[in-house]
């Protein structure tokens, strides 16, 4: 198969390529006889050239054909760890610490590492002492400035701040997320929950 299989106007089509790929998976696969249970399966094509990553996402880049979807995670990591190894600083840490606490806590799992880690992104623009003593001072902080970005629904982007990392949730998650952060603040093991 050749890549111009999936040009659209001239332009590699994300579209034709996960529909392609689809089509690929589901007719040569042998599926268990049906039994009443959906079977989803996501696959993600990517297109990588050094630190530059698109993927193949056509929920996101609806309704062009052609578009692809510019991961900034090789950018958000690269970062985080310049800005650690400069100041032997513990962002990294706090970015695991705080996607842990999201997945084991029910209101927070909608919340995703991309806006987790362009809170701390953020704060790391702040002149304060991310050294591994201050690491609870630096959690508390982010759970305070993470209310309130979801008290405004936006938490921009780092390298594209025209990008809200917080589209995609609906005003009922952000105002449980949000509610549960404030609630934190005073009772801190409702996030162990």
């Amino acid at each position: 198969m050749t890549l111009r299989t999936f040009l659209v106007g001239g332009y590699l089509s994300c579209r034709a390529m996960v529909s392609m790929l689809s089509k690929a998976v589901m007719e040569t696969m042998n599926w268990p006889p049906e039994r009443g249970d959906s079977l989803f399966i996501s696959m993600v094509p990517v297109l990588r050239e050094a630190d530059v990553v698109l993927t193949a996402q056509v929920e996101l880049t609806q309704p062009w054909d052609s578009a692809w979807h510019l991961s900034l995670y090789p950018w958000e990591t690269q970062r985080l760890a310049q800005l650690d190894s400069a100041d032997q600083g513990v962002r990294r840490t706090l970015l695991k610490t705080l996607k842990a606490v999201c997945r084991h806590c029910p209101a927070l799992r909608p919340l995703t590492a991309a806006p987790l880690a362009n809170l701390i992104l953020h704060l790391g623009d702040k002149d304060l002492d991310w050294s591994e003593e201050c690491l609870s001072g630096r959690f508390q902080q982010c759970v305070w400035e993470l209310i309130g970005y979801l008290e405004q629904g936006v938490l921009p982007s780092y390298f594209k701040p025209g990008a809200n990392t917080l589209n995609g949730l609906t005003e009922e998650e952000i105002d449980q997320m949000g509610f549960t952060l404030y609630c934190a603040v005073s009772e801190p093991e409702i996030l162990l929950i």
